[in-house]
């Protein structure tokens, strides 16, 4: 299972889920080059107008944008939507890259700062996130904003000290900064100090009680803690006051993962990537909880998508790999996976032989080792059960034929007093049971009640004989006193033949 994505807890940098529009006049093209204000309006289009299934066409509104800024690298705003749409599609060092290049053109631009920010901290970039704000709290110590970007910027590089000097300078300028306690919560738990965080997001939630990502952070918190359904009240309070909150949908739908209620996990990943199409713990969220609905196409489609996206990622390889392994049974597709993991990360040589991929890829043909064995065993087990159904069926028929000559004696001497007293009773019983077996065409009965009737069969032919129904009848003892018959004559001796 998945662990708690615990990176939830960091802040949104201010971007927003509309595009920048607005762009500068261009003189007419000139046949056959891009222009770059009519590329940028026709991405704006695709993002403004979803298909017939509601959904948004980003590849083709980035092709858009990156076509626009890629003819004209000033371009701003071009680059800037460039960066949004790719990081809608988990394109993070496309959208890193776009976002640098909008903030050369733009250095004053806050939105681009923080969403370059963002991303470079979820790309474990959190040192360049660090100079890029200090730069700007150097040239402008006021701005709360970007001393509070600062301060996160440096709980995600584990500068925790520099962090707590940054909420004491943002405290002193306004000591009911919603931000820094949010940070501060945010600080104390990156430092395993968990009763201090809550104190300071309860301070934040009584300044900003409508705050949905205060009580996501509490909800994280608490489940650190241990209190599972505290957490889980804290996620859906933050959900009811923000439905769109990425980070408090993706916390609750990895607590279900991780409780087996994959229906309520998938529905929390659908609403996480609803608010953030490119979501790759989403994505790798959904993936597992459609798993575990045993949607295994749907499932593999988009550990595609985020492997597409994100060629590094090494979950994303390892949990495809474990679909085709455990659940698929698809071992070569399995190894295959592993092994495109190896050609993507191993060009500079840092995959060595130590690696984990190595050890899974062994497990994998141990796996497969098994599943024949235990598919062999499954065949020689089957065949074995055809043959005694065989062997059952066969006994059957035959008792069939035994019964019909038991219940044909019985019915004919029932009568006799020497077939009643002797085995009647007895052959009475086991034509009963051997009866219910064939009227119930049970097959594996017969040869058990089959036993029976070969025991009392013999038993009821000899008390047929004995009352009369099987050669002759011994003669009678003579009576006392009676003459003794007449011998029969004896033959005559023949006439000796002449000489």
């Amino acid at each position: 299972m998945f662990k708690i994505n615990t990176l939830a807890l960091v802040i949104a940098l201010g971007l927003s889920s509309t595009v920048l529009t607005g762009c500068p006049k261009q003189a007419a093209p000139t046949e056959g080059v891009v222009d770059p204000s009519a590329a940028f309006m026709a991405g704006v289009k695709l993002l403004q107008e979803p298909g017939k299934d509601g959904s948004i066409d980003f590849a083709g509104a980035y092709a858009q944008f990156n076509a626009a800024a890629t003819a004209k690298p000033d371009f701003a705003k071009a680059q800037y939507n460039a960066g949004w749409t790719a990081e809608q599609m988990g394109k993070l060092a496309d959208a890193e890259q776009h976002y640098r290049k909008a903030l050369s053109a733009d250095p004053n631009n806050g939105d681009t700062a923080f969403a370059l920010a963002d991303v470079l901290t979820r790309q474990k970039k959190a040192a360049e996130a660090v100079t890029l704000f200090k730069g700007r709290v150097d040239a402008n110590a006021d701005d709360l904003k970007s001393r509070n970007a600062l301060m996160e910027a440096l709980v995600a590089s584990e500068q925790h000290d520099d962090a707590i000097e940054q909420a004491k300078q943002i405290l002193l300028r306004d000591s009911k900064n919603v931000n820094a306690y949010r940070n501060l919560s945010r600080l104390y738990f990156a430092k395993g100090e968990y009763k201090l965080s809550q104190l300071c997001a309860e301070k934040a939630k009584e300044l900003a009680a409508g705050d949905s990502g205060i009580y996501n952070n509490i909800g994280v918190t608490f489940l650190v803690m241990g209190e599972e359904a505290s957490a889980i009240e804290e996620f859906k309070t933050a959900i009811k006051l923000d439905p769109d909150n990425v980070e408090a949908n993706l916390n609750l739908g990895y607590v279900a993962l991780n409780s087996g209620d994959f229906m309520l996990a998938r529905t929390a990943f659908e609403a996480a990537l609803q608010g953030e199409p490119g979501n790759i713990d989403g994505k790798l969220g959904m993936a597992v909880a459609l798993r575990g609905l045993k949607e295994y196409d749907q499932s593999g489609k988009l550990y595609d998508e985020v492997i597409k996206a994100d060629p590094r990622n090494q979950k994303a390889y390892f949990n495809a790999a474990t679909l085709y392994e455990k659940y698929v049974k698809d071992y070569k597709r399995a190894e295959k996976v592993l092994q495109e993991f190896i050609n993507a990360n191993n060009k500079d040589g840092s995959i060595g032989p130590a690696h984990e991929v190595f050890q899974r890829i062994d497990r994998i043909k141990e796996s497969q080792q098994i599943e024949e064995a235990r598919l062999r065993e499954e065949e020689r087990k089957k065949k074995e059960a055809e043959e005694r159904k065989k062997r059952q069926e066969a006994e059957l028929e035959k008792l069939k034929t035994k019964l019909a000559e038991l219940k044909a004696i019985a019915d004919k001497y029932q009568t006799c007093e020497a077939f009643a007293m002797g085995v009647g009773e007895e052959a009475k019983m086991v034509i009963e049971n051997a009866q219910m077996v064939v009227e119930a065409n049970d097959a594996e009965m017969a040869g058990d009640v089959s036993t029976f009737v070969d025991q009392i069969l013999p038993m009821a032919t000899e008390a047929a004989t004995a009352c009369g129904g099987g050669g002759a009848a011994p003669a009678p003892a003579p009576t006392e006193g009676a003459a003794p018959a007449e011998p029969a004559p004896a033959e005559p001796t023949p006439a000796p033949a002449p000489q």
